[in-house]
């Protein structure tokens, strides 16, 4: 049937999806965007759409419903570590710069996701909810793609498919890039909250040192609802015995004491489990015929666990290649191949040094050290906010400087250790106890022994291993430690 037959065909109708098929429709492209639940529904998320997100939704033609009573714009945060209330200020990476809003919003996927996909079908995508794509093969330089809908099935055709279905893509495992692994893998909890009541865009995250590596969040919106959830990795929990269910119930209960605002938060809906793909995972998202996007192509922070942006603009990379290829009329894997080059142009510049930051953080061992420097960032920031909005870019921002972030920490590194050296020193010949800053530093150097000892006495194997992977993930970054040019910063053209 002519009906049938399709220039791209997208599976998923998720934020990469929708954005997909906007992007092509507005190009004249007949594409396909298969959905196979129906909207409005549930989806595992922080539901946090940040400054550059927002910018590019405004460019799609969707501004005005990100305006209005039901959003309220996140200026600041309040930080945790246990009980102790490490940063409580504005959010100082949030400048406004090349058209971004000084804020972000916090858009339930229920909503986000229809708009997106209403828009794409506005500009002309046929989308087809309710559709579940069962299989994909290709044969003379097209992909027939079997879908069900009910109970009624059928096969359309094209000659290019794209994936942005998912942590479980069924695309991406067809074209043998199934990405099982644990280090690259999140695992997140979240339910919404009612009867919260917390200063007017101001969002809190958490960090408990039996929980590293991992966080907590709670993001309000209007009403007194609030999105809360924790985020850990996937290979932590298993090789540490963390059960996600037991995090989850203990932040809620840690969150009602430690906050004045949610003392009186209850649940307003089930808790739902999800899993992410995280950007370090990525060794080629392009094969002949199709493409990977969104969390299909592991377009997700490694550290904070984001991916709605990253995953939009997947698809706004991937889509020059898509019109490239039509034009052309070339979709084998080398010509496809130029997606993979534009997509790292774009985002390894932040995402390698956050993956460095994240392959650090995987030994669960360190948490103590990781706790104790982490804790002492934070609250460096608080009164500094140039720190805040150069190092604090590393978690959340996207003007990730990796040069720029590693003096700064090295800086405080170094101060940190001449301060405690000279007072232990000073202390050893006045015969008096080391003061404040050498028993930092000393519980400093004392919890890296206790990490290291640790780390080897419970698989040596392991502890080696793991530091290839750092060393890798450094000499990954290097190229980025060149330059200070961050394309996610000015955006994309549309």
């Amino acid at each position: 049937m002519a009906g049938d037959c399709f220039d791209v065909i997208v599976v998923g109708g998720g934020p990469a999806g929708a954005t997909m098929g906007w992007a092509l429709a507005r190009q004249g492209i007949n594409v396909a965007v298969l959905e196979r639940t129906r909207f409005p529904r549930e989806k595992v998320c922080g539901d946090f759409v940040e400054p550059a997100g927002l910018r590019l939704i405004r460019a799609m033609g969707c501004g005005a419903a990100l305006d209005g009573q039901s959003r309220l714009p996140i200026t600041a945060n309040r930080v945790y570590f246990g009980p102790h209330l490490a940063y409580h200020n504005t959010i100082p990476y949030y400048d406004g710069e090349h058209g971004q809003p000084r804020h972000s919003l916090i858009i339930p996927r229920a909503e986000l996701d229809t708009m997106l996909l209403q828009n794409a079908a506005d500009t002309g995508a046929t989308v087809l909810m309710a559709t579940e794509a069962t299989a994909v093969r290709r044969s003379d330089g097209i992909n027939q793609v079997d879908i069900r809908s009910g109970d009624a099935s059928r096969t359309l055709s094209a000659p290019l498919v794209i994936g942005a279905d998912g942590f479980e893509s069924l695309i991406g495992r067809s074209a043998g890039l199934p990405r099982r692994d644990r280090r690259h893998i999140g695992i997140a909890r979240r339910m919404y909250l009612e009867g919260v009541e917390v200063d007017a865009g101001e969002t809190t995250i958490w960090f408990d040192e039996d929980h590293i590596p991992g966080y907590g969040w709670m993001f309000p919106m209007p009403g007194g609802r609030a999105n809360f959830g924790i985020g850990v990795l996937s290979e932590s929990a298993d090789r540490f015995g963390l059960s996600v269910p037991k995090i989850f119930g203990e932040s809620l209960a840690r969150l009602r004491l430690r906050h004045p605002g949610c003392r009186n938060a209850r649940a307003a809906s089930k808790p739902l489990g999800g899993v992410v793909k995280a950007y370090g995972g990525i060794d080629h998202n392009h094969f002949d015929g199709g493409l990977l996007i969104g969390d299909a192509g592991s377009f997700v922070d490694p550290i904070t666990g984001e991916g709605i942006t990253q995953g939009m603009e997947s698809a706004i990379i991937a889509s020059r290649t898509v019109v490239a290829a039509m034009a052309a009329g070339r979709f084998d894997a080398d010509f496809l191949g130029r997606y993979e080059t534009d997509f790292r142009a774009h985002f390894d510049p932040s995402m390698l040094y956050v993956g460095f930051c994240a392959a650090l953080m995987r030994n669960w061992h360190f948490r103590e050290i990781l706790w104790r420097v982490t804790r002492r960032g934070f609250e460096r920031a608080n009164p500094d906010p140039e720190f805040g909005r150069v190092a604090g870019a590393g978690f959340g921002g996207v003007d990730v400087q990796p040069r720029a972030i590693l003096i700064q920490l090295w800086s405080a590194v170094f101060g940190h250790l001449a301060r405690g050296g000279v007072d232990a020193v000073s202390a050893l010949l006045a015969g008096r106890a080391p003061g404040g800053s050498a028993r930092d530093m000393l519980g400093d150097l004392g919890a890296w022994h206790r990490g290291w000892q640790a780390s080897i006495a419970d698989d040596a194997a392991w502890h080696y291993a793991w530091l290839a992977d750092v060393a890798r993930a450094f000499a990954r970054m290097g190229p980025a430690l060149a330059t200070t040019d961050n394309p996610r910063v000015r955006g994309l053209e549309l």
